[in-house]
């Protein structure tokens, strides 16, 4: 039996789990009949807090003490944009409702960015969260306005006027790679920053060498941890399989999107790129809708790369190409077989990759979003890359690379036979990207950031 000297428990396990009591404390079966109904009791927003399990004596009533958390998280959602929120979202949320040693904070840039990072927590979770709209200097949005949004002013200059809330954090989890500029220009040396990513894709600058200087990176799969081993980018010590936590904010047992049209007819998504040097959109992208505008037989979901229409001038990556986007003529959307989508909530929760039978696009990494549910996939080779055998183009090996448009009539003629061909080969693209269990990798990511602090 247990003494009388005052003894402390600390709890690691949910609390509304009696069985997670049991085998700590098997040799004495009165103090397990105590901590099983004291757990019956306790109430859902208990589990999110950090407790520890006090007896004074030996059959004396338990008392639970708070214990402050030891360090502080922030959550860095600084993109003009919300289309890296529901990457990272799951994770703060599994990490509000299990961390026992955080304080947590999210971090971001607009309001409505706020208000669709809320929808995605639970309330449970969003009672532990202090929640803050990151101040953004005017001068800074000025600049990105008249420079055509071409590059991130105002997300560099929010990262500047923050910084010294942001220095109070120990850690901060980012789906993106300006946040490093608080590390390096910035003076938050002291901080540890974490990549949790966007997408899991094959372009060659989601394997920058800049990821180096993040301090752990949580990885989605076996394709993304074997590239970045080869380019030395991470190793055991500071990365984290973890899978890809967008997925988790697919209802469990969901199989296929509602239905965006009024007919039963195949529908084709056409997702193209932003970056001017890989996309397809500026100069095949209305080919794409006329195409599809004298085939009512198909409909079309034209849902681009949110930022293709959050900036009128485009530079590539390697800055060899600038390209200025246009408008979309307003007949194509009155066409009812064609939806154009140039930036909602809905381009990026996985709702058009769910809802289409077939993928056209170049180098997005929704593609294996798309995958979730195997499918035809068509790439449009826009700019005559040799790519067979390239790593940045991994995925066209998942369907046929076409130049011409002209070739697209085949293809759809033969799409069931073409879905059957590559089948098998895009299952297995899809677990060496994500991994087999498809679920639970926010969970498993909020583990890790746990064994961080």
């Amino acid at each position: 039996m247990m003494s009388d000297r005052a003894a402390w428990v600390s709890h690691n396990g949910s609390l509304d789990d009696p069985l997670s009591f049991d085998n700590k404390f098997d040799s004495d079966s009165m103090m397990d009949t105590q901590i099983d109904a004291l757990s019956l009791k306790l109430p859902t927003a208990v589990q999110a807090k950090p407790y520890q399990i006090k007896t004074v004596a030996s059959g004396a009533p338990l008392e639970l003490v708070r214990v402050a958390p030891s360090k502080k998280i922030g959550f860095l959602f600084v993109h003009e944009r919300p289309h890296h929120i529901p990457h990272s979202a799951p994770i703060l949320n599994a990490l509000a409702l299990q961390s026992r040693k955080y304080e947590i904070h999210a971090f971001v840039r607009k309001p409505e960015n706020l208000a669709l990072l809320k929808s995605l927590l639970t309330p449970e979770a969003l009672r532990r969260i202090k929640l803050m709209v990151l101040k953004t200097p005017v001068a800074a949005t000025g600049l990105e306005f008249l420079a055509g949004g071409a590059a991130p002013l105002g997300r560099i200059g929010a990262l500047y006027a923050n910084r010294d809330a942001l220095r109070r954090m120990d850690v901060i989890v980012s789906p993106e790679t300006t946040c490093l500029l608080l590390k390096t220009r910035f003076g938050l040396d002291k901080v540890k920053f974490v990549y949790s990513q966007h997408g899991a894709g094959d372009r060659a600058i989601g394997f920058n060498q800049s990821l180096k200087k993040f301090d752990h990176i949580l990885v989605p799969g076996k394709k993304i941890l074997d590239r970045m081993s080869r380019d030395k980018i991470i190793c055991d010590c500071n990365s984290s399989v973890v899978g890809y936590p967008k997925f988790d904010i697919i209802k469990p047992g969901a199989t296929h999107a509602s239905r965006l049209f009024n007919n039963d007819n195949p529908t084709v998504l056409y997702n193209p790129h932003f970056d001017p040097g890989l996309s397809s959109w500026f100069e095949q992208g209305e080919q794409v809708l006329e195409y599809f505008a004298e085939r009512p037989d198909y409909n079309l979901i034209v849902a681009p790369h949110v930022m293709l229409f959050t900036r009128r001038l485009h530079i590539s990556g390697d800055y060899n190409n600038l390209k200025w986007r246009g408008r979309i003529k307003k007949r194509y959307f009155e066409c009812a077989n064609i939806l154009i989508d140039t930036g909602s909530y809905a381009s990026i929760d996985m709702t058009y990759t769910r809802a289409a039978d077939i993928y056209i696009g170049d180098v997005s990494s929704q593609v294996y979003e798309f995958l979730y549910q195997p499918g035809l996939c068509i790439f449009l080779n826009t700019h005559g890359v040799d790519w067979e055998g390239d790593p940045n183009y991994a995925h066209w090996d998942l369907g046929k690379v076409i130049s011409s448009l002209e070739e697209i009539y085949g293809l759809l003629a033969q799409r069931t036979w073409l879905r059957q061909f590559y089948m098998e080969r895009q299952k297995a693209a899809f677990r060496n990207t994500f991994g087999k269990a498809v679920t639970g990798s926010a969970n498993r990511a909020a583990q890790a950031l746990e064994r961080l602090a």
